[in-house]
């Protein structure tokens, strides 16, 4: 009976003994600052990425015919979120792995002795798993979140046109969002930084229009 108590009172220390190891991992190899870095660029992205391709969808569907044309928008948006995800955590862990590695390679050398095992080098190991996390996370998460409305559409819940338009407004605030986000982190205003990642999605809605238009795509 004491030996489950002991056990039940080693495991939260255990645990948060664990969150402490990867934030001072982060703190040591400067990447919180990295993280944050991706999740607002790659958040961004998504974002972005998925309002052409349901601005594409809206003004290319047939009214009088509009399943296969949605079902295809709805296939690549899902198929888009699931790729930028892998693509991201493969890509920034290879990246910040080869970055790491050169590092502890070039402090051994300077050092002259072997820096492969030192604690450095494991907080870069760690740091290159976080970093890929939020960078696959972030984008796939900004692009799921704007595509949930276009899920309700095959279930009879809401109509097509409904949809997409619920799915831009979700994308514009997430763009503000991000906006404000950025600005509190560089302590600057923090609306004028949400207007300007505002205005990148209603550029995006714009040019989009304006090339529907002079291809004859939404006609």
């Amino acid at each position: 009976m004491n030996e489950e108590v002991d056990k039940n009172k080693q495991s939260p220390s255990h645990d948060g003994g664990r969150v402490d190891r990867i934030l001072r991992a982060l703190e040591l190899t400067r990447g919180v600052e990295i993280a944050r870095r991706y999740l607002a660029m790659n958040a961004f992205d998504g974002a972005l990425t998925m309002l052409g391709l349901i601005l594409g969808g809206l003004f290319t569907i047939n009214p009088l015919n509009p399943s296969p044309g949605f079902e295809a928008i709805l296939l690549a948006a899902a198929g888009t979120s699931i790729a930028m995800a892998i693509s991201g955590f493969s890509g920034s862990y290879l990246a910040e792995s080869a970055e790491r590695d050169r590092e502890v390679e070039d402090l051994g050398r300077a050092m002259l002795c072997d820096m492969s095992e030192s604690m450095y080098a494991k907080a870069g190991k760690t740091t290159s798993i976080v970093v890929a996390i939020v960078d696959g996370a972030s984008p796939a998460i900004a692009a799921f979140l704007i595509i949930i409305p276009l899920f309700f559409v095959p279930m009879g819940i809401l109509e097509y046109h409904m949809a997409f338009y619920i799915a831009i407004v979700i994308c514009m605030l997430l763009l503000f969002s991000l906006g404000l986000f950025l600005g509190s982190v560089s302590k600057k205003n923090m609306w004028s930084y949400g207007a300007k990642t505002l205005f990148a999605g209603i550029l995006t809605a714009i040019l989009m229009l304006l090339i529907s238009w002079l291809t004859g795509a939404s006609g």
